[in-house]
């Protein structure tokens, strides 16, 4: 028996559900990569040509630490550190050999931020997310500053929809609020 005022169970978590995951992975992923920066530090000198990659991707995987901020925002704060929130339907899905990851091609029918985006974009995403995209897939995709995956996706019309109404219920304050 259901206790009174007990919210109905529902079957896709909340966008900011999704994102406080994403921060703790991020979080997990910092860790990760700052240690394995160290190591790299520690056994070349500074300036070096070969560590630049790990630098890069320690950098990237630094910055959601802000994230905790956007979550305090609500979905406007996610919106305002977005570089990418775009609709569409999925071209290509191409592994990516020994890294666990696919290249996903999007044709963008609408793209909420930026206002005006490409027709086109690839991005790369884990082999085992759920629910994996296939081409044909009518999408939903964010990506925030900073990252190259997508931490928010919804596939089909009713996810979509329901992702759709808070967008762009928050887009327009999204716009007067700065990024942390």
């Amino acid at each position: 028996m259901r206790s009174r005022g007990a919210a109905p169970r529902r079957n896709r978590p909340r966008p900011l559900s999704l994102a406080l995951r994403g921060l703790v992975a991020a979080a997990a992923a910092t860790v990760v990569v700052g240690m394995g920066w160290l190591v790299v530090q520690g056994g070349a000198g500074a300036g070096s040509g070969d560590d630049s990659a790990g630098s890069s991707a320690a950098d990237s995987a630094a910055r959601p630490q802000h994230g905790s901020e956007d979550a305090k925002l609500g979905h406007a704060g996610y919106l305002a550190c977005a570089r990418l929130v775009v609709e569409g339907t999925v071209a290509e899905v191409e592994p990516v050999p020994g890294t666990g990851q696919d290249r996903v091609t999007l044709d963008v029918k609408r793209s909420y931020k930026p206002a005006k985006g490409q027709e086109r974009v690839v991005f790369p995403m884990a082999e085992d997310v759920d629910p994996r995209l296939r081409p044909g897939d009518h999408v939903l995709v964010g990506i925030t500053g900073g990252q190259a995956e997508p931490d928010l996706w919804s596939v089909g019309e009713q996810e979509i929809a329901r992702e759709r109404a808070w967008i762009t219920a928050a887009l327009p304050e999204s716009r007067t609020i700065p990024c942390p």
